[in-house]
């Protein structure tokens, strides 16, 4: 058995947030905190070491909301904005400890963040950037390191589809974490054997381009066969008691602030 992984998903909502600004409909206009959704994006803490994932423009308020006080990396899965705007957020993480903190990103999304946020990838001129060093990845695992002791865990990175986007989801031990995708080739598929928890994206009840829906996540969580699956990055159509509901045992859908031990 590896060592112990904990998990907390900061927020599990598609990229308007719910409630959504304007809408006044049931799920918006809803008194049950688990609709209220905002941006996706995880803390995976294993071995004294812990990993963002995705770092969209509600990390602010989310790391208040969970009293974060240290990053020793960030995994991104792909470049669109809900996951990477709040990458300035991270400044505060640099107060007390300048050492960098890496950011790994797959091939494609590395050089849209070198563009996009060139002011602290590239040019860095003004001295309150956020100390971040980008990391191209491949398909290997690789090893994330604590930027105050000698630990470390390992990460496997799952590649797979948004549409016609390229993405990673990520494993860390029997936990693995795979939003924005509507489609995971069999290699990948290969990578998940025996994790006990997943986190999966599942949009909406209708079909969508580059989601999955509830039901093809649903058939996506039988074919991985884990312990637990919950899924995020729902949209305003999808009432959190009504949903739920209806999922088979084992797929639950997840909640901003749940918090998962592996």
């Amino acid at each position: 058995m590896g060592d112990p992984v904990r998990v907390t998903l900061l927020g599990t909502g598609t990229s308007t947030g719910i409630p959504v600004i304007g809408c006044d409909c049931r799920v918006c206009q809803s008194r049950d905190p688990r609709d209220v959704r905002t941006r996706c994006s995880a803390l995976v803490e294993a071995n004294g070491v812990s990993i963002l994932i995705d770092a969209g423009p509600d990390f602010r308020s989310q790391a208040l909301r969970e009293g974060l006080t240290h990053i020793d990396a960030v995994l991104i899965t792909h470049h669109h904005f809900d996951h990477v705007v709040g990458l300035d957020d991270l400044r505060p993480f640099f107060f007390q400890n300048r050492a960098p903190i890496p950011c790994f990103a797959p091939p494609e999304t590395e050089e849209i963040l070198r563009r996009k946020f060139d002011y602290i990838f590239e040019d860095r001129s003004y001295p309150g950037v956020p100390n971040l060093s980008l990391v191209r990845l491949g398909e290997s695992p690789f090893t994330v390191e604590s930027r105050g002791s000698d630990s470390g865990v390992t990460v496997t990175p799952i590649p797979a589809r948004h549409g016609s986007t390229p993405v990673y989801g990520y494993r860390v031990g029997d936990f693995a974490y795979l939003t924005d995708t509507n489609h995971i080739p069999p290699a990948s598929m290969d990578l998940l054997d025996g994790v006990q928890v997943l986190v999966l994206d599942a949009l909406r009840r209708a079909p969508h381009a580059t989601h999955f829906s509830l039901d093809e996540a649903v058939a996506v969580s039988r074919e991985v066969g884990a312990r637990e699956t919950w899924f995020v990055h729902m949209t305003h159509s999808v009432l959190h008691a009504e949903e739920d509901a209806e999922l088979p045992a084992g797929v639950k859908l997840a909640y901003d602030g749940l918090k998962l031990g592996i």
